[in-house]
């Protein structure tokens, strides 16, 4: 049997990575989402803090703000969130 790259996979190879509550199912996300989900997953824990400190400096949260706030106000409204996490999350990040 030959190796065919243009075959379907399987959905046990398509959701390989486990799903984490609060994460959004590997099925939904594109395939640039999929790369940055499966090399984030893989990292070590410090290695992960260490990139997210790195994310979510100031400049990076300014220049976003509006992207952020909208998707903590979709979040709020859906219920994924309560409004004190609304609250001390907005506090956290300074907005």
């Amino acid at each position: 049997m030959k190796w065919n790259p243009l075959k379907k996979k399987n959905d046990e190879e398509e959701n390989a990575l486990p799903n984490i509550p609060g994460m959004p199912d590997m099925k939904d996300l594109n395939i640039f989402q999929r790369f940055a989900m499966k090399r984030m997953m893989k990292m070590s824990p410090a290695e992960r803090e260490k990139m997210m400190k790195k994310a979510m400096t100031p400049k990076n949260i300014e220049k976003n703000k509006a992207e952020i706030l909208a998707s903590l106000e979709a979040m709020r409204k859906s219920g994924q969130i309560s409004d004190d996490q609304y609250r001390l999350t907005k506090k956290k990040m300074g907005i």
